[in-house]
């Protein structure tokens, strides 16, 4: 009984353990997608390394930052896109577009609460008529009407209110597991999460909380597979390309 006990107790930390690298290596990665077309475009480009860099990025920990890079980056190509490419090949492509409208809308009222502290009214409103009709006619979130309504989805987090307001990026940090961020990227991620209903319905159980961004992770790169590499593929270095794609959606998210 006791070895039983051991043995699965051993296996919940590794499955833990698992689900945290998966979770992790796409839950900042999202700026991959959005800065995919422009990185290409500058990286097509013969002379781009001779081009005015598209932000200031304040990175006095490069050295450090370089290692982290490194291990993120093994992980993201060996572990989290094969385990998406597996996911995607058993998987019924209505099935995961379904799983990923319904993350997605649980993400509206993160984003209507920072259109609201960013003073963006009919934002605001728009995106709470998305969030309501993805609710109700789009049975929990799992279709999205909103956008054949013509409902845009607007991307506000707290980092781009705590940006509203002045706050400075900070340093810019690879963090393990988490990949490219600034100090007020930190910051805004702590008020991301306590607005999240995925937070509530879990209780706050952080091994749960773990398990399901874990899934969503999966489903969401499922959908990306090749286009990390496709970002990378013209880089002289792919450190420099990474960063200057996240500075490149900060932007994007500030607009």
């Amino acid at each position: 009984m006791l070895r039983l006990l051991v043995a699965r107790k051993y296996f919940m930390i590794s499955v833990l353990c698992f689900s945290f690298i998966l979770s992790g290596m796409l839950i900042n990665a999202d700026f991959c997608l959005a800065a995919s077309d422009s990185a290409a475009a500058q990286f097509d480009d013969d002379f781009a390394e001779y081009d005015e860099p598209i932000a200031v990025i304040n990175d006095p920990l490069e050295g450090i930052n370089r290692s982290f890079f490194t291990f993120n980056n093994k992980l993201h190509l060996w572990l989290l896109e094969p385990t998406a490419r597996a996911y995607r090949n058993v998987t019924p492509s209505m099935f995961r577009t379904g799983v990923l409208n319904f993350f997605n809308n649980l993400l509206e009222p993160t984003r209507i609460i920072n259109s609201l502290l960013q003073g963006r009214w009919v934002e605001a409103r728009e995106t709470a008529l998305r969030f309501l009709l993805n609710s109700t006619a789009g049975v929990g979130g799992l279709m999205d009407p909103s956008t054949y309504d013509g409902r845009e989805l607007r991307e506000r987090r707290f980092s781009s209110t705590l940006a509203f307001y002045g706050v400075g990026n900070g340093p810019y940090l690879v963090i393990p597991f988490y990949g490219p961020s600034d100090l007020r990227g930190v910051g805004g991620l702590l008020g991301d999460t306590l607005t999240s209903p995925i937070w509530y319905a879990l209780n706050g159980d952080p091994v749960a909380v773990v398990v399901v961004k874990a899934s969503k992770s999966v489903n969401q790169t499922s959908f990306r597979l090749g286009e990390y590499e496709k970002m990378l593929s013209g880089a002289l270095d792919p450190y420099v390309a990474v960063r200057n794609a996240f500075a490149q959606h900060q932007l994007q998210l500030a607009e």
